[in-house]
């Protein structure tokens, strides 16, 4: 099977990203490897974080079980993080939508990170 190892994520400010990716989504921050921030989304993936004007706006979709997707909608909520139910409509505060996805349609939830990219959060358990 092939899978996706790591990434690399432009972003404008490294303290409020890696702040970011810790507090609102749970994720590790396992400190620096030559110019890379290096985000632990779990054993088999990282997100590597480099300080350079993001050229485009990225989609990460994230898929998680149901109790964790609850955990961080309560966050957004209590963060004051603008999330919506759409990819364009990242603000709207509406409760999560069935989208489609690698299996199937699941409830997501979308919202910006500090750089602008579309974060999507999404779980296919009931």
């Amino acid at each position: 099977m092939i899978t996706l190892d790591h990434t690399v994520l432009n972003v404008r400010d490294l303290d409020k990203s890696i702040r970011f990716y810790q507090e609102v989504l749970g994720f590790k921050h396992e400190g620096k490897l030559d110019r890379f921030e290096i985000i632990r989304v779990h054993d088999g993936f990282t997100i590597d974080l480099v300080e350079s004007d993001p050229k485009d706006q990225i989609h990460y979709v994230f898929c998680m079980g149901r109790k964790t997707f609850n955990e961080i909608h309560a966050g957004l909520k209590r963060m004051n993080i603008p999330f919506g139910n759409g990819p364009h409509s990242r603000d709207s505060g509406q409760s999560p939508a069935k989208w489609a996805g690698a299996k199937g349609m699941a409830d997501a939830l979308y919202f910006n990170d500090p750089s602008g990219h579309i974060i999507e959060i999404r779980t296919y358990e009931a």
